[in-house]
This record gives C-alpha cells, sequence and structure tokens, in this order.
C-alpha cells in the first residue's frame, strides 16, 4: 500500500532520517524551538574539546530537487543538508552554504538578485556530478566545528 504524503510529512521523514545519521555519525542533535532559519544543530559534547556546534539548514525532497537561496546567507557557518528521494533510500549531500553557491549559474540574473533563489525540481545531470563531492560529508560538520 502506498501513502501519499503531504510536504509537511515529507519533511518530517527527512527531519528523522538526517537526525538518525547525525547521530550514526558521532554528532549529537538539538532542534531550535523555533525556526527561524535554522532547522537542526549538530555539536560535539566531546569533554576532551571545547564545545562546538554548527547551524544546519535541510532541504528534503521525494525525488532529487536542488536550490540555493539567498535568505540563508546571513548565518555564519550555516551547513546546507540536502536529502533527495527521503521516502526510499535517502541520500544526503552536506555542503556550507557558502560552497553552495557555485551551483548558482548567474549570481547577477534575475533569478538570484530579485527572487533570491535559484532552484531546480529535476537537479541536472552536470549538477549532480558537482554535487557528488558532497554525499554523504560528515567530515565537512567536523571540519567546520
Amino acid at each position: 500500500m502506498t501513502i501519499k504524503l503531504d510536504s509537511q510529512q515529507i519533511e518530517l521523514v527527512g527531519r528523522a532520517a538526517l537526525e538518525a545519521e547525525l547521530i550514526r555519525n558521532g554528532f549529537e542533535v538539538a532542534q531550535p524551538t523555533r525556526d527561524r532559519g535554522i532547522d537542526l544543530i549538530a555539536y560535539s559534547d566531546d569533554p576532551d574539546k571545547p564545545f562546538a556546534a554548527i547551524p544546519i539548514q535541510m532541504k528534503v525532497s521525494s525525488g532529487e530537487s536542488f536550490g540555493v537561496y539567498r535568505k540563508y546567507e546571513k548565518f555564519n557557518n550555516l551547513v546546507m543538508v540536502h536529502i533527495w528521494n527521503v521516502l526510499d533510500e535517502p541520500r544526503f549531500f552536506v555542503l556550507p552554504y557558502e560552497e553552495s553557491l557555485q551551483f548558482v549559474p548567474d549570481l547577477d540574473g534575475h533569478s538570484w538578485q530579485n527572487n533570491k533563489l535559484y532552484t531546480w525540481t529535476r537537479t541536472p545531470k552536470h549538477i549532480q556530478e558537482k554535487l557528488a563531492a558532497y554525499e554523504d560529508g560528515w567530515d565537512i560538520l567536523a571540519r567546520q566545528m
């Protein structure tokens, strides 16, 4: 039996998958009470190291959509986690916000300057090939800390 999930349900499935993956990779996870652009906080509470935390903005898709959004540029050290195929076999792409800008084809163009975003419902092959370097990039989080 196939159940049709709405976008909020898909996001909840994605959040649960991301939290599990973060824990599996040695991070602790917190969720801000308010959503002002940060969905989760990954942190390390290793007693032998200084406390460190990284804000995460997740983008969840039942397919393979990808986007870059200017509204997140205000957050220092923000890491974007794009989750594809969340209802089947989730794939995680972990990249610092600043590095996501390389995927915007024209930073001076109308979409970026006026709409303040650049998105693909079906991510083109050449973008997928560049994103491959960020798949399961949990070490990126560790380095940011």
